[in-house]
């Protein structure tokens, strides 16, 4: 893998330091360990720098913030399928498992426990979620995404933060169908593989999201505020209705909609209308649920 790039014009002044830290620790046959990283990283929260030290000293909150946009950014740019971007959720893992402290980030954040509550991890990445300003010209903006979604993926597998509802995102757009339009009739639910957009790439997210948080999703019945759901797990409106909801089940985490999932993964992995490589994840995903099952039995 090639060497971490700072991509914002203006860095914060700590930046480099972090991408020395993680360059020297990714590479799998380093002798830098993941917690060799995190004990250096929690050296740069500004209470833990010398008291002679003449550096910008930020307020905690303000290096929480701009450390995990930083470190966020940096996971793009790391390989879904590579053992770096493991090494990525190892750090945070090590970060997490330092000895907790109590902090003060102020009036909006109040008291936190660094590291142990990863403060400020998730709010900085719902912020960052939804576009990528900084990715250089030309580069692979759907690749960084999945970069950045399988490394997610991995922090909420680790049981580190609650990120379930960024699964239920990618799941639901992958596979809960779609709405087809039809003149002078209402819209009809297509579940057609073929009908749903850019779905190689869509397939790609549900299924790294299945490899590595999928324990964490299955055997629960609870709602997962801030997510929806698609065609096939909405009722019709007549029993919508009749039964006062909107969904089949939960809206978020059930056994009845892992089992949507499984069997439309099992649609995408039959289909002759998508392309090889996306019946083969979709075959992935089948088996890797299979497997969690057994587990969980």
């Amino acid at each position: 893998m090639a060497r971490l790039q700072l991509e914002d014009d203006q860095p914060v002044p700590f930046a480099q330091k972090v991408v020395d830290i993680l360059d020297l620790t990714l590479p799998s046959d380093s002798l830098s360990s993941p917690r060799d990283a995190a004990k250096s990283l929690n050296a740069l929260y500004p209470d833990h720098r010398p008291a002679d030290s003449t550096e910008y000293r930020e307020s905690g909150g303000s290096f929480l913030w701009w450390f995990w946009d930083l470190f966020h950014d940096l996971a793009r740019q790391v390989p879904h399928d590579s053992p770096e971007n493991g090494r990525m959720a190892a750090v945070v893992k090590e970060l997490h498992d330092l000895p907790a402290k109590a902090v003060n980030l102020g009036d909006e954040w109040g008291i936190v426990q660094l590291w142990s509550d990863l403060p400020l991890l998730g709010p900085v990445l719902r912020e960052k979620w939804d576009s990528d300003p900084r990715a250089p010209e030309g580069a692979d903006k759907k690749q960084r995404f999945l970069n950045l979604q399988t490394y997610t993926a991995r922090i909420a597998g680790l049981g580190l933060a609650p990120l379930e509802s960024y699964a239920i995102w990618a799941l639901t757009a992958a596979l809960e169908g779609e709405m087809t339009p039809i003149r002078g009739a209402p819209d009809e639910v297509n579940s057609d593989p073929a009908a749903v957009e850019d779905v190689a790439f869509k397939i790609s997210v549900a299924t790294t999201w299945i490899l590595h948080a999928g324990g964490i999703l299955y055997g629960r019945d609870e709602e997962v505020r801030g997510t929806e759901g698609g065609p096939l797990w909405k009722l019709d409106k007549k029993e919508a209705a009749k039964l006062r909801r909107k969904y089949k089940g939960t809206q978020g985490l059930s056994p009845e909609r892992w089992q949507l999932w499984k069997e439309r993964f099992g649609v995408f992995r039959d289909s002759e209308k998508v392309d090889e490589g996306t019946r083969s994840l979709a075959a992935v995903a089948v088996d890797a649920m299979e497997s969690i099952e057994k587990e969980k039995r």
